[in-house]
């Protein structure tokens, strides 16, 4: 698995705005672009949110992405 910091949050971040108008990247974009799982993709982008980087975004974009990381967690 790749270490944390080897990712940029703003990476995470931007991956993650531009595909939650269609649920989240899939599986197979998730690997392409980070070498990780849904899980993974999910723990990290949780991580983020709830870090200096998640405190800096637009409320209304990190109340969103908080929701879909719900969502997926409760899949899990």
């Amino acid at each position: 698995m790749i270490n944390d910091s080897v990712i940029e949050d703003a990476q995470v971040i931007e991956f993650a705005r531009r595909w939650l108008p269609y649920g989240g990247g899939t599986t197979g974009d998730l690997l392409v672009e980070f070498g990780m799982t849904p899980a993974c993709y999910v723990a990290r982008l949780r991580k983020i949110l709830a870090g200096p980087a998640g405190q800096c975004l637009d409320p209304q974009l990190r109340a969103d992405l908080g929701r879909f990381v719900a969502v997926r967690s409760a899949r899990s």
